[in-house]
């Protein structure tokens, strides 16, 4: 897969950014990281907060050749490649509360939100949002079920570090057709 990267400090949404460029074309692999977003969201529309710089706020456009059947398996798919993800990076262990939360013993450290253009049966283009709380203390974190790679850790990480794995894992587990790699057991 090749990645074309695009980084904003500040964003309102990189999933209303992600769907303008694949409304107008954009190919599969487009990814839009902000260091902030303003207007960030999760499942049924709720406010996504993370201050600047705190956490991996990521789109990516994926163009499958499959029909809309496909898209229940993914954010499975992307939730178990961003537990993987986690765990190489710092050890932490998460596991996937469905359809799009990961969890640390009870308490949430990402969301990812999947979003699809469909006419028929063809998919134009799924959108994968993911969001991993990375540099926040307790305080930075609006509700007690929240939490993060530092508070998990006791360090702050490099969130370049994180997004580099998390697109490793992507690319590992999932072709952006539908299918599961070949070479690549399922976790669940």
């Amino acid at each position: 897969m090749h990645w074309i990267i695009e980084r904003h400090e500040v964003v309102g949404s990189t999933m209303d950014d992600a769907s303008q460029h694949a409304r107008r074309g954009a190919p599969e692999g487009v990814v839009i990281v902000a260091g902030e977003q303003t207007a960030g969201r999760g499942q049924y529309g709720r406010q996504w907060l993370a201050p600047a710089g705190s956490s991996l706020l990521m789109t990516a456009i994926a163009r499958p050749d499959c029909s809309p059947d496909c898209l229940e398996q993914v954010p499975e798919l992307v939730g178990h490649a961003v537990a993987r993800a986690i765990e190489r990076w710092v050890g932490v262990q998460c596991d996937i509360k469905l359809p799009n939360d990961l969890m640390v013993e009870g308490r949430k450290i990402a969301g990812i939100l999947c979003q699809s253009s469909i006419e028929g049966q063809k998919v134009h283009y799924i959108l994968v949002g993911i969001g991993i709380n990375v540099n926040l203390d307790r305080d930075d974190l609006p509700l007690p079920t929240a939490t993060s790679i530092q508070i998990e850790t006791g360090k702050p990480g490099d969130v370049n570090e994180l997004l580099d794995l998390v697109l490793d894992e992507l690319e590992e587990c999932w072709c952006f057709d539908g299918t599961r790699a070949a070479d690549v057991p399922p976790k669940w």
